[in-house]
């Protein structure tokens, strides 16, 4: 894991160093509608600078060339990051000194240099890091470790509540037959969706991919690993995760009782990276899932609750150390529709609602969705161990200033 991140943010301490310096100079360039970070300075003329590569902005506003060669002597500025305005202000009086402050979380300080800046991130500046991208997270849609559907935090709930949550699916075939389903199973998912975050545009492409094993009647094992790539505007993220998880058949299903219920313990990590947006980190997580159902013969309902929590990993990388500054647990809550369609396709709809408990740019949305699915079994009198299926599915993420769409493609078989 550690490798992975150091290889998404090599830039990122000297990056940081110059943000929080002397990078909010420079002279007057159109704007686009969505520029994921924008730059105004007063010093003679007013200026504002945007892009969507944040380190490309830094270096140019710190070497003072290209658009910001035009300023010079006293500079007052601000930054907007991801959307949020005055994210950091700073007042400098000459090139390369600067008095930096983060309202946000009441950091202020000047630095005579900017390599007197570099040595405090170095030594003390993670600290401040971390509640700054933190804060980001309670105000930005667009943060790529918490606070927003598309982050890594409500990322990883989702996995989780889809593994374990929505589970319960069974065609009239499978509902008539007693033949046991395999001992070992894998699958894969492909998901690509779009988003409108506050007007800032994005697509999002995962490739969830799992391996189940049958350890008991009622328990079993299973590994999960998700990958995800993310454009926001141009601005590109990256992540991967690895997740375990034990679902235990408290109630197991059974012809003569329409009653399903399971519970899943789960846990493991996500690394999230970003060299546009220099952000990212480790993060760990860990919760459990209620997947509680009811049979009626022509349809089944199933609902499934969540809880989960996650905490940021501290790493340090060429000396610098790094804190993604999360600290935060989620709520799913929701409820789906199965209905059996002829002897082997099976039709689902489902609505789940997510809440952040700690501070969110969204703390709360609503995902609506449907599915159909075809199921393998071989011949309907054939002795056989395995089968699989296929299925594809929609759904939305709905909240304040926040909408995407999502389709997805799986399969999965047992041996």
């Amino acid at each position: 894991m550690k490798s992975f991140t150091s290889s998404l943010l090599p830039r990122r301490p000297i990056a940081t160093a110059a943000l929080l310096a002397t990078m909010f100079v420079g002279v007057p360039q159109t704007l686009k509608a969505a520029d994921l970070f924008t730059i105004t300075a007063t010093g003679g003329p007013t200026v504002t600078v945007g892009a969507n590569n944040v380190i490309d902005l830094i270096e140019r506003a710190v070497n003072r060339s290209d658009s910001f060669a035009g300023l010079a002597g006293a500079v007052n500025g601000s930054l907007n990051y991801g959307g949020v305005a005055n994210a950091i202000t700073y007042t400098s009086a000459a090139a390369g000194s600067s008095t930096i402050t983060i309202p946000s979380t009441g950091f202020s300080r000047n630095f005579a240099t900017t390599s007197a800046l570099t040595d405090f991130l170095k030594k003390d500046g993670s600290t401040e890091l971390a509640k700054f991208f933190k804060a980001m997270a309670a105000q930005s849609l667009v943060t790529i470790t918490d606070g927003n559907p598309n982050a890594s935090t409500a990322r990883s709930a989702s996995d989780a509540y889809q593994n374990y949550g929505m589970t319960f699916a069974e065609t009239k075939e499978e509902k008539d037959t007693d033949k046991p389903t395999g001992r070992t199973g894998f699958g894969i998912i492909a998901d690509i969706g779009s988003f409108d975050a506050n007007g800032l545009k994005g697509t999002v492409y995962s490739l969830p991919m799992f391996a189940r094993f049958k350890l008991t009647d009622r328990v079993g094992l299973d590994f999960n690993m998700p990958l995800n790539y993310t454009e926001i505007e141009g601005a590109k993220a990256f992540g991967l995760g690895l997740g375990l998880g034990v679902p235990v058949k408290v109630i197991p299903r059974a012809k003569d009782s329409p009653w399903y219920w399971q519970l899943t313990p789960f846990g493991g990590a996500n690394a999230t990276g970003s060299r546009d947006l220099a952000a990212g980190g480790l993060l760990a997580n860990g919760g459990v899932n209620s997947l509680l159902a009811y049979d009626f013969g022509a349809f089944a309902v199933s609902m499934g609750n969540h809880f989960s929590l996650y905490e940021g990993i501290p790493i340090t990388v060429s000396g610098y150390k790094f804190d993604p500054g999360v600290s935060q647990q989620i709520l799913k809550n929701g409820l789906k529709l199965d209905v059996p369609i002829g002897k082997r396709w099976i039709f689902d709809v489902y609505a789940v609602h997510t809440k952040f408990l700690t501070a969110a740019a969204l703390d709360q949305y609503i995902t609506v969705g449907g599915e159909i699915g075809y199921r393998f079994l071989g011949k309907p009198n054939a002795e056989k161990k395995g089968g699989g299926y296929m299925k594809l599915g929609l759904y939305a993420d709905v909240g304040d200033n926040y909408t995407s769409a999502h389709a997805q493609i799986g399969t999965g078989w047992k041996f």
